[in-house]
């Protein structure tokens, strides 16, 4: 007797019933037997039906059968093929799976909130309140987003930002895409210390509907701002292209994404913060 499960549990009955035909009883009535490709359909439909799209039976490799993985499930329900290559390659990344570093105000992963209260300042990288996570992938090779919502006390004295390729403990990045207080964005080359030459001038709307977005490929850095409730929806404007002055070294010399908050003075008694949520990588190489 055969015995079906999934994810463990047994599922239908302990097997196919004996005798030389299959009879399906209903309240005492004999009903019509159902073809093969039915019993096939209502039996899948039973194991996965409440399932995400794309989900399918596969074995085990004891023995039994399970689902395809969330992932798998995506890729196999893409509906074209630029939706297999985002499902491949592309990913978010929840705030709360982020290092979070306080610096000498606060950074809170579970809310992607960073702020400084009234006092406190930051102008140098280890007093940024900010949230750290390895890239994954190429640093050489990546694109990375985020969507910014500017709270209370934003001011020319206050910049967000969006670090490709840092160290983690440094300054030291590929660059810095930043946006200030009053929406208006730079991009800074932390090599030579200055900001990259060229950068389109444009506001990022603060309300939670702007995005940052870096672009690192071939040596060629490309910076975007966008506007859209989710990253699938924004509309993106280049701000940048250019050559990378930084040479290519390893991946392991530029491990981390960050996020973190810039404060030059005292924020005042509303003090200060910003909010950074949905952090959407994607795999170039």
């Amino acid at each position: 007797m055969t015995d079906y499960r999934k994810n463990g549990s047994a599922v239908g009955g302990g097997g196919a019933p004996s005798g030389t035909g299959v009879v399906t009883v209903t309240s005492g009535a004999f009903d019509t037997p159902s073809s093969t490709g039915d019993i096939v359909i209502a039996g899948v439909s039973q194991l996965v039906g409440s399932d995400p799209a794309g989900t399918a039976i596969v074995s085990d490799g004891t023995g039994g059968i399970q689902p395809t993985s969330a992932d798998v499930s995506t890729l196999l329900g893409a509906a074209d093929a630029a939706a297999a290559r985002t499902a491949l390659y592309q990913r978010t990344v929840a705030t709360s799976a982020l290092t979070a570093t306080n610096g000498t105000g606060t950074a809170t992963a579970a809310t992607g909130v960073l702020s400084y209260a009234s006092g406190q300042t930051g102008s140098a990288w280890a007093d940024f309140p900010r949230l750290t996570g390895a890239h994954g992938g190429s640093v050489w090779a990546m694109d990375a987003a985020v969507r910014v919502t500017m709270q209370n006390g934003f001011s020319v004295n206050s910049v967000g930002s969006l670090s490709i390729g840092t160290t983690g403990s440094t300054y030291g990045a590929i660059v810095l895409w930043r946006v200030g207080g009053t929406g208006s964005v730079d991009a800074y080359d932390t090599a030579a210390s200055v900001v990259l030459a060229g950068t389109a001038p444009g506001t990022l709307p603060v309300d939670g509907t702007g995005w940052l977005r870096a672009r690192v490929q071939g040596g060629v850095l490309t910076l975007w701002t966008g506007v859209g409730a989710s990253y699938a929806a924004t509309a993106w404007t280049m701000r940048y292209r250019g050559l990378l002055a930084i040479p290519p070294l390893a991946d392991s010399a530029y491990p981390l994404l960050a996020v973190a908050l810039y404060q030059g003075v005292d924020p005042g008694a509303t003090g200060v913060a910003v909010t950074f949520n949905d952090l959407t990588i994607t795999d170039l190489s």
